[in-house]
């Protein structure tokens, strides 16, 4: 980590092998520059690519002299051909053993992504594990609907480069449809090679020009069943291109990336509703001591009995008599105010006799009558 916290990718540097073996082959085809006339065979060794097909044009070289010549001139052109044939068998070992080291590399590299916690913390570390991964240049793009647009940037030694690579992505995004390697990708769910993109039709030519991109490969992002970004690569750090190994290796990291994504959408959906709930405890819990601290809770206030502060008539009623004179001003027979009041219908009656003798009428209607008159006083 630097002093802001953000990752330092590692510094590419030839391992000392592959120096090793580069020096042996271009001293094996200066050997047989000299045993077979030929200018400097040598001078096209500039990696161990370039020089393995040097080698193999050697080897050529050297069976066909051998096919015509005779005595010492045979005999040292025999004794040079198991020379070149040890170093190419050294060079394809190396290169076995660099992809068992970046295969291995994946694992580590998605172990990583793995202790993310955010998509966009996942955003920006994508491309920084893809340079780790041996490829100087990443770019991470979105796929939305029928476009694809730049969302990360990695570029070795330049991050001027990335910020451009971002900036022109997202400003003139890509088009499924318009674009034929990334239209594959997304309708197939399969990892691309794109050699020669400079004389390619129909790719991404602004980014294509702007990095000065040779050959690339794209893979897709799965999430959730669905195609939902890009990953793009160039630019070897030990080879002068990437080739079919590398559209595995992306593709195979793709795969992985989109495990890691449909995890960390989920920690932050998970998070976004423990926040939900945690806001909806606190608003209840506000709800509730504001509740507790009002005067909803004290206890209420009966509301005046009329009859009770009456007098005339209505005075010289019982409690009971009281009760039964409600409900038979509002309208209910002996034998509803008799279940109302849990009383024998009898015991209504007797009550009903004594109501209408103290307010001195004669039936129900006149006693309802009179109590509307008693208590308008």
């Amino acid at each position: 980590m630097d002093d802001d916290g953000h990752p330092v990718p590692p510094r590419w540097h030839a391992p000392q092998p592959a120096d090793a073996i580069l020096r042996t082959a271009r001293a094996v085809l200066r050997a047989v520059a000299t045993l077979t006339g030929e200018t400097d065979l040598a001078g096209a060794a500039r990696d161990l690519t370039s020089a393995e097909s040097a080698l193999r044009g050697a080897e050529h070289l050297v069976l066909q002299r051998l096919g015509h010549g005779e005595g010492t001139a045979a005999a040292q052109l025999a004794a040079a051909l198991p020379q070149v044939g040890t170093t190419l068998t050294a060079i394809r070992d190396l290169r076995l053993e660099a992809r068992a080291a970046t295969l291995t590399g994946v694992q580590h590299a998605l172990g990583r992504l793995r202790s993310v916690t955010s998509l966009r913390d996942l955003t920006t570390q994508i491309p920084v594990e893809i340079n780790r991964l041996g490829y100087r240049r990443a770019l991470l793009s979105r796929v939305s609907g029928p476009q694809w647009s730049a969302r990360a940037a990695f570029a070795h030694d330049d991050p001027q480069l990335a910020r451009d690579l971002v900036e022109v992505g997202s400003s003139l995004p890509g088009q499924i449809g318009r674009e034929l390697p990334e239209t594959e990708v997304v309708r197939k769910r399969l990892p691309v090679l794109v050699e020669d993109a400079q004389h390619t039709p129909r790719v991404h030519h602004r980014l294509i020009n702007l990095a000065r991109t040779k050959d690339y490969v794209v893979a897709p992002l799965v999430g959730r069943g669905e195609v939902v970004g890009l990953l793009h690569a160039d630019q070897h750090a030990e080879r002068p291109s990437v080739d079919d190994f590398d559209q595995r290796l992306l593709g195979l990291f793709a795969e992985g990336v989109g495990c890691v994504f449909e995890r960390v959408v989920f920690l932050e959906q998970l998070g976004a509703l423990r926040s939900r709930l945690q806001e909806q405890t606190r608003s209840v819990g506000d709800l509730i001591d504001g509740f507790l601290g009002s005067d909803v809770l004290a206890a209420p206030v009966a509301p005046a009995d009329p009859l009770s502060r009456l007098e005339g008539p209505l005075a010289e009623l019982t409690r009971r008599e009281l009760d039964v004179l409600r409900l038979l001003v509002r309208g209910r027979t002996n034998t509803e105010i008799a279940a109302e009041l849990f009383v024998s219908p009898g015991t209504v009656k007797t009550h009903v006799k004594h109501v209408l003798r103290k307010l001195g009428v004669a039936n129900r209607a006149e006693a309802t009558s009179r109590y509307h008159a008693l208590i308008r006083r």
